[in-house]
């Protein structure tokens, strides 16, 4: 790999750390002397999406200034000069070495690399490959986090180029571990929930052919995938596949969840059967998570007998 892009990627990785940490101090100070004050959560969450949003736009325009160090182009040009080995060293470069994971312009020039065969099966590769718990690392010396990021690059260039093809291999080889981590579900998930005509039917598929043993572990994550993808294509058979996991979820948690983020208020009457019928044995945190989602969903909880005697001294100061 050439020495010039090493040294101009590890510049854009300072900048775009500099960038980041200007623009939270920024927003922070901002949100902070707002007239009505939100939420220790609300004001994170929100400080979070305005500073990523921020930071992006001013990575693209550093990705596309033109460097002296790189004869006066930009690191897109570059990128997009390059041939497809090398194309794809800097993106394993990039993906293992900068904290702010692969340029824009990097994946957008693998995602538009003439031979389109070539790329998906470069991803897939890359992929299929790639170790997916701590336990399949093959390097003792290697860190699992960061080279689960490769995964992440493919995905991202799969999904630039807008080819759902690999979503049931990867259905199948996550559903195959009993638990992975958070950050790998994450990834997977972002691949899955940007191809809803193709991954909902599979998801459906998958949760029904666990009703039987509790819908643990990966099913959790695909119940969340379900939700994340109704809550912008709302139908009926992503709220009934919702209804029906918190019917046979051995942990209900999930379910409300889902069913709350969804946004149907159908499922107030299901919340509230469910816990007239189970007052002797709901948990307080079953009973606190469903009582907030009834709120969320616009329901009226004055009706409803708090086994507890505290959900609204808690939730109602």
């Amino acid at each position: 790999m050439r020495e010039e892009i090493i040294s101009a990627l590890k510049r854009y990785d300072e900048l775009s750390k500099l960038i980041l940490e200007q623009t939270i101090d920024q927003y922070s100070d901002e949100l902070e002397g707002r007239a009505v004050p939100d939420s220790e959560e609300d004001i994170e969450q929100r400080l979070q999406a305005m500073a990523t949003e921020a930071t992006d736009n001013a990575t693209s325009e550093l990705e596309n200034e033109p460097d002296e160090k790189l004869g006066g182009k930009s690191l897109r040009s570059v990128f997009e000069e390059m041939g497809f080995d090398e194309l794809a060293e800097t993106m394993e470069y990039a993906a293992l070495n900068l904290d702010r994971g692969v340029p824009q312009s990097l994946t957008e020039s693998m995602a538009t690399w003439s031979d389109r065969e070539r790329v998906i099966e470069y991803c897939g590769n890359v992929i299929g490959d790639a170790a997916w718990t701590e336990e399949e690392l093959k390097d003792e010396d290697s860190v699992f986090e960061i080279e689960f990021q490769k995964v992440r690059a493919a995905l991202d260039v799969l999904c630039k180029m807008e080819e759902p093809v690999y979503i049931k291999a990867i259905l199948d080889r996550f559903m195959s571990y009993p638990k992975v981590r958070d950050f790998v579900a994450e990834s997977i998930s972002e691949y899955i929930e940007a191809f809803p005509q193709v991954s909902v039917p599979m998801l459906i598929e998958e949760l029904e052919m666990h009703t039987e043993d509790g819908m643990t572990g990966p099913c959790e994550d695909l119940v969340i995938m379900l939700a994340a993808i109704g809550k912008e294509y709302k139908s009926d058979e992503i709220y009934d596949e919702l209804r029906r996991a918190f019917r046979f979820m051995e942990n209900k948690l999930y379910a409300v969840i889902c069913l709350a983020d969804y946004g149907d208020d159908r499922a107030v009457k299901m919340f509230k059967n469910y816990i007239n019928r189970n007052q002797d044995n709901i948990s307080r945190e079953l009973f606190y998570e469903m009582m907030s989602a009834i709120q969320k969903l616009g329901g009226d909880i004055t009706d409803i007998n708090d086994p507890f005697g505290d959900f609204q001294k808690k939730y109602n100061k």
